[in-house]
């Protein structure tokens, strides 16, 4: 494998964009990598926890929340390499 090839392991401890059916209706969140595993991968979410605790006046929390989402419950997964994006606009 290439050594600049993309995969999840290589991206622990980024954020990293999916898309979950599950949660916020499908759309796009942001969710820090934390681990990958043979199943899933492990994250933290800023979303999910905003969510968790948006009936409570708690702000803050003395610990992170960290969640397993297997493979089978994440539509896609997206990242930003560094190439740069060209629109096909500039083209014409």
């Amino acid at each position: 494998m290439e050594s600049n090839a993309i995969s999840l392991r290589k991206l622990v401890g980024e954020n990293i964009f999916a898309k979950i059916p599950a949660f916020k209706e499908g759309k796009l969140v942001t969710l820090k990598l934390l681990s990958v595993d043979l199943g899933g991968i492990w994250v933290e979410s800023q979303e999910f926890m905003e969510d968790l605790l948006s009936g409570k006046q708690q702000t803050m929390t003395a610990s992170t929340l960290v969640f397993f989402l297997p493979y089978a419950q994440i539509l896609a997964i997206y990242t930003i390499v560094d190439s740069p994006w060209i629109s096909k606009k500039a083209a014409e």
